[in-house]
């Protein structure tokens, strides 16, 4: 690839990505290893022809950083962090970015592959009908709409659905109040966010889907489909996240531990730390299977009426 001809066609692209990026830096929004994952996640969008992906990644990082400043003062003092001080978000991880965009990149690629191999251009002409490329050309980008509806709704369901005043139950045990911050611990008002930030970034890639290349708007029962997917993507996370994820507590305050970048929180035996469940994936193991599984999901369930 032409990097001068690439720069030319995608100015804007790699403009906002430096913005971001740097924003990103200054305000410790990302660790280092973060910034370099985050600019290769949007390398990889930006080699899309679809623009619509990119502005998708792009919108995800804003609405998520906004609402991880919503009640920032008031999470301080719900959870505490692995590394001894007071709750709240740090700054993303390299596996962070990962568990949140890596599934989505991998859909980007293998659309961009059939875009232009010779087997989908030998299916979209009447001799020579292929076997996969037609429904995969159209399940796929579905599917990447999915994953960012589902991460985003997770998203929106554990910034904000922290703060709600109503007392979390555990997902798989809804008559059991858990402390904040457990994994699999919800609110209605969690869920209800849940549902609105997959509406947001449904509405966001139906528009960019629209006015930009291939100016194709998705239709209704499709946004309908995606909004839902986003809150399935946040109930298949607390589902997960009280079967394999282990939650740990402080014995003197009873609040949940969190770990460093989504990584699994140390305890010591007889110390001031006690686990609760299995500790089979971390924050970011779960993260990456739900928003993998939803995307699936929702590409096995549009595959009916397309």
């Amino acid at each position: 690839m032409d990097i001068t001809t690439f720069a030319q066609d995608h100015i804007s692209q790699l403009t906002v990505t430096v913005g971001v990026m740097s924003y990103a830096l200054l305000r410790n929004k990302l660790t280092p290893g973060g910034i370099l994952a985050g600019l290769l996640i949007a390398f990889i969008h930006m080699l899309h022809p679809w623009p619509a992906f990119f502005w998708l990644l792009i919108v995800f990082f804003l609405l998520g950083t906004f609402v991880t400043k919503i009640g920032h003062k008031a999470k301080l003092h719900l959870t505490h962090s692995s590394t001894g001080g007071s709750g709240g978000e740090g700054p993303r991880t390299s596996s962070q970015v990962f568990a949140n965009s890596g599934f989505a990149s991998v859909l980007i690629l293998t659309h961009l592959y059939i875009l232009t191999s010779t087997p989908f251009i030998s299916s979209v002409i009447p001799i020579s009908p292929g076997l996969y490329a037609p429904h995969l050309y159209r399940l796929l980008p579905l599917g990447i709409v999915a994953q960012y509806a589902a991460v985003a709704a997770d998203t929106f369901s554990s910034e904000l659905g922290i703060l709600a005043k109503s007392q979390p139950f555990l997902i798989t045990k809804p008559w059991k109040r858990v402390p904040r911050g457990t994994n699999g611990g919800v609110t209605l008002e969690g869920l209800l966010y849940g549902l609105l930030g997959g509406f947001l970034l449904t509405i966001v890639a139906n528009g960019a889907l629209r006015f930009l290349p291939p100016f194709n708007r998705l239709h209704g029962p499709a946004v309908l489909m995606l909004t839902l997917m986003g809150l399935v993507g946040s109930v298949i996370d607390s589902v997960l996240g009280a079967l394999v994820q282990a939650t740990v507590t402080d014995k003197g305050s009873g609040r949940v531990v969190e770990g460093d970048g989504g990584r699994r929180v140390k305890v010591v035996p007889g110390g001031s730390r006690v686990v609760v469940g299995k500790d089979i994936l971390t924050n970011n193991g779960v993260n990456f299977v739900m928003a993998s599984l939803t995307s699936v999901l929702a590409m096995g369930g549009s595959r009916i009426y397309i």
